[in-house]
């Protein structure tokens, strides 16, 4: 399953990298293992892109699954099986709002978006 992030999961990452090698006096490894449980949810979440919990409006259509040690981690998400495709919109930890962040970034996912992706596939 290919998978799209919104052009913000990278910040995502940036931040949560930061932000615990800022609360761990500069544990790097720290950062590089949350970010080993946020691959490995990522895998989970391909195979099994059904799963999840699905989110009433205003993200109708999206999943939520959390995971990773503590289950701290949380990653909002949307498949479309027919495209071969996982939307990914948001990657939160720990405490974060990520029912907020990810209101702002489901329209990344768009009718001209789908159309260019089922384009590109039928090519």
């Amino acid at each position: 399953m290919r998978l799209i992030r919104h052009p913000l999961v990278k910040r995502d990452l940036l931040e949560l990298v930061d932000h615990i090698v800022e609360s761990t006096q500069g544990d790097v490894a720290a950062a590089s293992r949350r970010l080993d449980e946020i691959d490995a949810l990522l895998a989970e979440i391909a195979a099994n892109p059904g799963s999840g919990m699905r989110l009433a409006a205003p993200l109708d259509g999206w999943l939520v699954r959390h995971g990773g040690r503590g289950h701290r981690i949380t990653i909002v998400f949307k498949a479309d099986p027919q495209q071969n495709a996982l939307y990914v919109t948001l990657v939160a930890f720990g405490g974060q709002d990520w029912m907020s962040g990810s209101v702002g970034r489901k329209t990344f996912v768009n009718e001209s978006l789908l159309s260019q992706n089922r384009s590109k596939a039928e090519i």
